[in-house]
């Protein structure tokens, strides 16, 4: 574990971060008090999955009976210069599945 001032690594964030991607953790200190680490992120673990749990324990959201993709249709991501056409088609696509 490296430990690093706020000023240091502000300064040198890139290098820190190399020793983060290497497996590392950086312990940040505030006049020598640890206040936070830096650690490498497991991709294993899928946050947004874990959110949407705890917010649906929580009754913060209720979650889709039958999750689905929605497809935009492959004419109009090739014409996806025109704004109000792709809106109109996510518009369409969200409340097909809503129905």
């Amino acid at each position: 574990m490296r430990a690093v001032g706020i000023k240091d690594l502000k300064n040198n964030l890139s290098s820190f971060l190399d020793f983060v991607r290497g497996g590392e953790t950086v312990l940040i200190l505030d006049r020598n008090q640890p206040i936070a680490e830096i650690k490498k992120v497991d991709p294993k673990s899928d946050r947004t999955q874990l959110y949407l749990k705890e917010a649906a324990n929580a009754n913060s959201i209720i979650p889709a009976k039958t999750p689905k993709g929605i497809n935009i249709p492959k004419s109009i991501l090739l014409n996806a210069g025109v704004k109000t056409r792709v809106s109109t088609a996510w518009r369409e696509a969200y409340q097909a599945d809503r129905d």
